[in-house]
């Protein structure tokens, strides 16, 4: 998928095909969009947010969760939201509501339950990063976390589509061409798990900003004008360079150097963000459990 973001056929067929994703709460797709609205205010996130009952009910316990260590109990959303801020709550939600997705198996990527979900956050914690970073473009942290977040959701899709034979295939590709996983399944499939996320992220009516940066976060869209997928590359780079790399084919990691200079990221700042994404396994551990 490239900057137009028009799925191949390939693609659409796979998603049309799976029927038993994990359902993913209205809720958090509404404030998915909100992020793409500067004027959205904090009523409108807490009315989204109360809509669901689960979640709403989920979020309580994690703001009364000993992570925050608040002095006195959350009882309502618009508690939550004044004590901790949008910022914060919408972290809370959208990893309440994503997370019971992504914490499955994925033999199709010999991961591990709960493997995909952790490198997800560890991703969105690098992309704040670089939200704070980068200079070249101004990227709002609620987006970047969230693009962090779903970048790789197309391996939910994926994986119920991978035989032992064409995951055979694939890893025959990686091993002995020495290319990166999603151009062997382009070379298979006919599509690779980036493509079918946005794919995924388009049925649900996600912001064109979201599905680009989720479908070319392998292939950072730079011309006519850098698109988020560049710092969505970055920040997947970054996650798997810190040791977050989910799977066998984790390895395979080639940063642009292009997403660099269009950030205008100092080189010897780079490496220190390696470290500072290491330093927020912790917290992604924590906020895992609030799952």
């Amino acid at each position: 998928m490239t900057a137009s973001l028009n799925p191949s056929p390939p693609a659409q067929q796979l998603v049309d095909r799976v029927k038993n994703l994990p359902p993913v709460s209205q809720a958090a797709l509404k404030l998915v969009n909100l992020l793409d609205q500067p004027e959205a205010d904090n009523d409108e996130i807490v009315n989204a947010i109360k809509c669901d009952n689960i979640l709403t009910a989920k979020l309580l316990r994690a703001c009364n969760s000993p992570y925050f260590g608040l002095d006195e109990p959350v009882a309502s959303v618009d508690q939550a939201v004044l004590i901790l801020g949008h910022q914060q709550i919408l972290h809370i939600v959208l990893t309440l509501a994503f997370g019971s997705a992504m914490v499955v198996p994925l033999p199709g990527y010999a991961v591990e339950a709960s493997e995909l979900w952790r490198h997800s956050l560890i991703t969105a914690s690098a992309a704040e990063i670089i939200a704070e970073e980068a200079t070249g473009m101004s990227i709002e942290k609620p987006v970047a976390f969230t693009v962090g977040l779903l970048h790789d959701i197309g391996k939910l899709v994926m994986s119920q589509a991978l035989t032992p034979d064409l995951q055979a295939a694939i890893r025959q590709l990686v091993e002995q061409q020495k290319i990166s996983r999603a151009e062997a399944e382009k070379v298979v499939l006919g599509t690779d798990h980036a493509e079918v996320g946005a794919c995924l992220l388009q049925t649900w009516l996600l912001p064109e900003q979201i599905i680009e940066a989720t479908a070319n976060h392998h292939n950072p869209v730079f011309e006519p004008a850098p698109q988020l997928s560049v710092v969505t590359h970055l920040a997947n780079c970054l996650a798997h360079l810190a040791g977050s790399a989910p799977g066998w084919d984790g390895f395979a990691v080639r940063v642009n150097p292009q997403s660099i200079a269009i950030l205008e990221i100092r080189e010897d700042r780079l490496e220190t963000m390696v470290a500072d994404v290491r330093a927020s396994f912790d917290k992604v551990d924590q906020f895992m459990n609030m799952s």
